[in-house]
């Protein structure tokens, strides 16, 4: 068994270090293929930052960034697994061990669909002017990024009530917007347990925000989250 848990952990050392490796260049050959022309305009009109990473606009900077945090919480995952391996509370370290695959296995797609996301905000190139921000998808982008934000810092309050409105009305803006229907469905249906601000359901609600539906977190709330959480095996 003490095994099996070391190979465990020694294998989700080996996928994170070859996601840090090697996910950057796969971002940047992912959008260079979606945005050849967006692309082409940001070279002739923006400056590029090369080092080790190449940097073409502040939303691949902002889903860089976001891979990064999904990548510190599965380390988090995975500490708190060594932790657990002991054999002291093996049902304990059996789930950290699902959701470490559970979150790896996530990733991926969260990147595809973090890509298809910029491509829906990418900016409007106007040859020799510049990169000019579609002002009506700007606005809408910072509504639903100010109540996903809203909702978050809710859920730390452990106010279910304002988690879902704020939650709800991110959704009604951009449903397709990081996991914002998902965590509304969440809420709605688990919304009489954790009326009751002590209810142990919430111990549940943390680890299931962060290790399904913590894409997109705002990255000065995800720490708590991340906290909670591990403290929740």
């Amino acid at each position: 068994m003490a095994s099996d848990g070391g190979d465990r952990y020694a294998l989700g050392r080996l996928v994170l270090d070859y996601l840090k490796t090697f996910m950057w260049p796969v971002i940047a050959l992912v959008v260079v293929i979606l945005f050849q022309d967006d692309v082409r305009g940001i070279l002739e009109n923006r400056e590029v930052e090369l080092a080790g990473v190449v940097r073409i606009g502040p939303q691949i900077e902002q889903l860089q960034q976001q891979a990064t945090e999904e990548i510190a919480d599965i380390r988090a995952l995975l500490q708190t697994q060594t932790e657990r391996g002991g054999g002291a509370d093996p049902e304990a370290a059996g789930q950290v061990t699902a959701d470490i695959e559970n979150k790896l296995t996530k990733l991926s797609s969260r990147l595809t669909r973090g890509v298809e996301q910029i491509q829906q905000t990418a900016p409007v190139v106007v040859r020799n002017q510049g990169v000019t921000p579609a002002a009506a998808q700007e606005e809408r982008l910072q509504r639903v990024s100010a109540l996903e934000r809203h909702g978050f810092s809710a859920l730390l309050d452990r106010d279910v009530q304002a988690a879902i409105k704020a939650f709800g009305e991110a959704v009604a803006i951009w449903p397709e917007y990081h996991n914002v229907s998902a965590v509304s469905d969440l809420l709605t249906t688990w919304e009489n347990e954790l009326s009751d601000a002590q209810s142990p359901k919430w111990s549940e609600l943390y680890r299931t925000v962060l290790t399904d539906l913590s894409w997109g977190m705002p990255s000065d709330l995800r720490p708590e989250f991340r906290s909670l959480a591990t403290k929740s095996y």
